[in-house]
């Protein structure tokens, strides 16, 4: 297929639906590998941000993964026809998947930037396989086992902490099960190395001098927040530190408890304040830093402030602040692969734990002393 030079589509459009053809047709399905983008130029006789383009379309829909290194790749290969029946992809078609959350995760004008991505990166990469995306939020109203049964689902993917009663109903419902962001042993759960990452992050700011680190916690029942905190523990430990009560806050991983925690800590007498602020996700960091502004303490001047998680909710706001990459885009991989998998009868029956290892990502706020 040739691009229309007289068709009023625009040109990157033209290369998409030509690309989307032969990709329906089956015919990168051998190794799931697109052509690369100097290929397409030169196939299509265009510049490269063109190209660009048509492929930037891909993933949005979610239908393919583009990597520095490997290429551009599909999600999964297209279901093709083999002896007049297609192949076993075609299955799963007009399937649903049900993403189920604590209802407190997505609060009404205060929603953690974490949660909000993870939805949004499942839709879009669900709907390229043909799945329709089901958003549950479970509450204390034991309702559940209902909701399954009027959504009937053809799998569920728990997000983050959810009381193990509602891990038990899906299961009794004997359809295929996953959590991310937290472990549980009833199903196979995905989820990112968050010892590591608050190690990281005590190391950083111990090799910088700080001593005196206030430590901004989410929910301290939540399995993140206790393996972060124990990741931060264990270098303090090591380099015969204590942390002190007085630099320990705790929040509910909202914007809003990093600006009243902010504010607290400006309330301190000046030779008490700490150096540095530590929140346990990037939407506490924010609204810390938020609050030290508007109260004249530069950051990362006067005290340097690092988050977690990676979020690019604030990108157009404030500066960037140094986090901790939980490597969402490799935990919405691994699931969409486990459940597709698991759909087709191609995934052993058992449970495992898949750690994802995470990165700190230096963006220049926390400042030497």
């Amino acid at each position: 297929m040739t691009l229309d030079r007289k068709n009023k589509l625009p040109i990157y459009k033209q290369i998409y639906d030509i690309l989307l053809v032969e990709i329906n047709n089956g015919t990168y399905n051998k190794n799931g590998v697109l052509p690369t983008e100097k290929e397409l130029c030169e196939r299509f006789g265009t510049e490269r941000n063109t190209v660009r383009k048509a492929l930037q379309i891909f993933v949005n829909e979610g239908r393919i993964i583009r990597r520095k290194g490997s290429g551009t790749r599909l999600v999964y290969q297209s279901p093709v026809m083999h002896n007049g029946a297609l192949s076993d992809a075609s299955q799963l078609l007009n399937k649903s998947v049900m993403l189920a959350a604590q209802e407190d995760y997505l609060n009404e004008g205060d929603v953690e930037s974490f949660h909000y991505k993870l939805i949004n990166s499942f839709d879009k990469r669900l709907s390229g396989l043909g799945l329709s995306l089901i958003y549950k939020t479970l509450g204390s109203n034991g309702l559940f086992s209902e909701a399954l049964r009027n959504a009937s689902p053809s799998a569920v993917i728990f997000d983050s902490y959810i009381q193990s009663s509602f891990h038990r109903e899906a299961l009794q419902f004997g359809m295929p099960c996953l959590s991310v962001n937290h472990y549980t042993p009833l199903m196979t759960s995905i989820v990112s190395n968050n010892y590591n990452g608050a190690y990281q992050v005590a190391k950083s700011l111990t090799d910088a001098g700080h001593r005196k680190i206030a430590l901004l916690l989410g929910k301290r029942s939540h399995q993140t927040c206790i393996e972060r905190m124990s990741g931060f523990q264990s270098l303090y430990m090591s380099r015969g530190m204590t942390l002190e009560d007085r630099y320990l806050f705790t929040g509910n991983w909202l914007f809003s408890s990093g600006v009243e925690a902010a504010e607290r800590i400006a309330a301190m007498a000046p030779e008490d304040r700490p150096t540095a602020v530590f929140a346990f996700n990037d939407d506490m960091a924010y609204g810390c830093y938020s609050s030290f502004e508007r109260r004249g303490i530069s950051v990362p001047g006067d005290v340097s402030v690092v988050g977690f998680d990676k979020s690019d909710r604030y990108d157009s706001i404030f500066p960037p602040l140094t986090t901790v990459d939980v490597n969402m885009e490799a935990i919405v991989d691994y699931a969409c692969w486990f459940l597709i998998n698991n759909l087709l009868g191609k995934t052993p029956n058992a449970n495992a734990k898949i750690q994802l290892e995470v990165k700190l990502v230096d963006n220049g706020s926390i400042m030497a002393i």
